[in-house]
């Protein structure tokens, strides 16, 4: 199956000479594995030799029992050479007291390289603790829209390069192209099936559907289950239909609760290790004026269109509206914190987002409108630049000196 290059790739290369360890991060299936392989090949391309490069894979219990035991000598027996040495460690998820175990290895072994990748139940919290200044950690998410037209075709990638808005330009400035329609046609079947690798490269749309049948159960079963206990199991399933239904929404935890069936605190505990494990987002407010603007209820959206749609049952009637929300919040969340904004009055703006103390409101309409709420956000707040992602329309306009930039979705 052919390689996909995968954003990431120059940030982790930039890294490979440093002595901090490196985490990747990431639910299952969104090529970890894939990408130590093509670190290896980068480091053979520096000239380190095979002899200097170990991968090691902690699925494997007898390897990872054997590592437990004594981490210094299992190190050591690799090391046969005078040369540094690269430790590719593919799910360290596994490992009991991860984070100390790899703390003693990085202040023992000096010219030892260990790149390490955990999957959605990663405990990156705890690991961080003790790898304060020893560790560098990235994120792997399935593809960006960007990987997917890359699968697709390289044409399609190119031509998305150069229509994409920077973000780094004090103004948004998006061009035209004749092949919008075929752009939104492959946006489409990204938001129907979604973004995982395997389902992205497979052609039949029936096995797309079973492979995302298999990656919930998969999720599931070990990661929930195994690490959280079965106590969690039902009730993860019951949330997650849930959330399929009023994803895109400001929800209560108690709106989730009389849906499910889960107590309150089941609810307060739970969304936090679904955001944990890459299966959701959960966005929160943007606020400055605290007695007008609602501060406590989130959205919540899925980090893969496919399971979405997996748990709402439906792969062919889809309506896109909430996919479109869900797709923008998701390209905007690779460069931002990203929040939305409430008032009491309900007064909404999709996602507001802040770039070097800069505000930059973000509106989503299938239809470009020029809301009330977006007016008033910019009457609030006198944002420079201002966005509003629509399916077909390009064109720019002012409001109170905020230069307002209607572009379609994918040029995001």
């Amino acid at each position: 199956m052919a390689y996909i290059r995968r954003e990431i790739e120059p940030a982790i290369e930039k890294w490979l000479d440093d002595r901090e360890i490196m985490v990747i991060r990431g639910p299952r299936q969104s090529g970890k594995t894939t990408l130590l392989g093509k670190i290896e090949e980068m480091l053979q391309a520096r000239g380190v030799g095979e002899e200097e490069i170990h991968t090691i894979n902690f699925e494997d219990d007898l390897v990872r029992l054997r590592f437990e035991e004594d981490v210094k000598e299992f190190v050591a027996f690799y090391m046969t050479s005078g040369k540094k040495q690269y430790f590719l460690m593919d799910e360290v998820q596994y490992i009991k007291d991860v984070g100390k175990k790899l703390k003693l290895l990085f202040d023992t072994f000096d010219d030892t390289k260990f790149i390490v990748t955990g999957s959605s139940s990663f405990d990156l919290t705890n690991l961080g603790s003790y790898l304060v200044g020893r560790a560098i950690f990235f994120d792997l998410h399935p593809f960006s829209f960007s990987e997917f037209l890359r699968a697709k075709g390289e044409k399609y990638a190119t031509l998305h390069e150069k229509i994409k808005i920077d973000f780094d330009r004090k103004e948004f400035n998006a061009g035209k192209t004749v092949f919008l329609d075929d752009l939104n046609r492959l946006l489409h079947e990204y938001l129907t099936f979604g973004s995982y690798p395997r389902v992205v490269l497979e052609k039949d749309p029936e096995k797309k559907k079973e492979l995302i049948r298999n990656l919930f159960i998969t999720y599931i079963e070990k990661d929930i289950v195994s690490l959280y206990g079965i106590k969690h199991r039902e009730g993860v399933v019951r949330l997650l239909k849930a959330i399929s239904v009023v994803s895109g929404n400001v929800v209560t935890y108690e709106t989730l609760a009389e849906h499910t069936g889960l107590k309150y605190h089941e609810i307060r505990k739970v969304l936090p290790l679904l955001e944990d494990s890459f299966v959701v987002y959960i966005v929160r407010p943007f606020y400055k004026n605290l007695m007008n603007e609602l501060r406590k209820s989130p959205k919540i959206y899925f980090v893969d269109y496919g399971i979405r749609n997996y748990l709402k049952g439906n792969f062919e009637n889809i309506v896109f509206d909430t996919l479109y929300e869900n797709f923008v919040h998701n390209e905007l969340k690779r460069l931002y914190d990203v929040k939305y904004w409430r008032t009491t009055a309900k007064t909404e703006v999709d996602f507001v987002v802040e770039d070097g103390g800069e505000t930059i409101p973000v509106e989503v309409k299938t239809t470009p409108k020029l809301t009330r709420a977006f007016r008033s956000f910019i009457r609030h707040y006198h944002p420079s630049r201002a966005i509003i992602a629509n399916l077909n329309t390009v064109e720019k306009t002012e409001v109170d000196g905020c230069k307002v930039s209607t572009i379609p979705f994918v040029y995001l």
